[in-house]
This record gives C-alpha cells, sequence and structure tokens, in this order.
C-alpha cells in the first residue's frame, strides 16, 4: 500500500508526513531484517532514550503525553525484552530506561536504518536541502508565542 501526502502548504503537516515517512521506513526496514515490531509510542521512546531522556516523567514531557501513556510503551517494550527500567543513580526514588543486552544490538540496527534513511532522503531532495532542514530543525525556537490575535481578518466571526 503507497502512503499518501498530503501537499497542504501547512508546515505541520509537511513535517508530521515527513516524521511518518521516516517511521513508516523504519518499521519496514525492522521487520524485513525479522526483528521485533515496536509500535509508533514504542520507537519514539527507544529514540528518545537512545540520545539520553531516559526518565519516564522526561519521555512524557518531551513528547507531550500522559506519564501513563509512557509507562504503557515501557511496558511493551519490557515485554520485548528490549528495554528495562532500573533505579536512577542520581536519584535512588527515581526510574530510567536502560537497553536491556537483547535490545542493544536492535537499537543499533535501528540507528543504522534511520541513517540509511536519512541517506535516501539526501539522495532524493539533494544534500544542501537535507543540510539546512537539519539546521532549521535545530535552531533555537524558545517557548511558542501566545499570539495576540490569532485569527486572519478573513476567518473571523462577526457577531
Amino acid at each position: 500500500m503507497k502512503a499518501r501526502t498530503f501537499p497542504t502548504g501547512h508546515l505541520m503537516v509537511g513535517l508530521l508526513e515527513a516524521f511518518m515517512w521516516l517511521d513508516r521506513g523504519l518499521q519496514k526496514n525492522l521487520e524485513a531484517a525479522g526483528l521485533p515490531h515496536v509500535r509508533r509510542l514504542e520507537s519514539m521512546v527507544m529514540l528518545y532514550a537512545s540520545i539520553g531522556v531516559l526518565r519516564p516523567t522526561a519521555l512524557a514531557r518531551t513528547l507531550g503525553i500522559t506519564r501513563q501513556s509512557v509507562n504503557a510503551a515501557i511496558r511493551e517494550l519490557e515485554g520485548k525484552a528490549l528495554i528495562e527500567l532500573v533505579t536512577d543513580p542520581e536519584d535512588g526514588r527515581c526510574k530510567m530506561i536502560q537497553f536491556t543486552e537483547s535490545g542493544e544490538p536492535i537499537r543499533q540496527q535501528a540507528g543504522n536504518i534511520m541513517a540509511g534513511l536519512e541517506q535516501v532522503l539526501e539522495d532524493r531532495i539533494g544534500k544542501s536541502n537535507k543540510d539546512r532542514l537539519h539546521i532549521a530543525l535545530d535552531a533555537k525556537r524558545g517557548e511558542p508565542p501566545l499570539l495576540d490575535d490569532p485569527l486572519p481578518a478573513r476567518t473571523k466571526r462577526v457577531r
């Protein structure tokens, strides 16, 4: 089944479509390699854990979801023996994610797949476009502002 794209001109849709393309590529390649299937949220948890976001509360805050959702994903990943929760050495009251011995090769393979997908993207859109995309996405944006008047004049309701 070919994935559908939506060229709407909206930045948010474009970013989500790009994310979905990468995630579908990851899932497809994990399956082809005979590796365990992980849901999108599980792959997001593993991705952030691989870059050092290890506490469930930090994951929930980073992903903008509830702790319960993160905990459910963690339980599923634990059930697949990909990660385990261990006591945080900096704060014994907290738990943190650690890749298991069997999960580490899968984490490495997922990293290789993501690097390969980025190379395909570069081949398709050009190195300079991919580099500019990285630069733009890594730029400091600060907190989202509260807009004074978020509705353009043509969409305002008349009272």
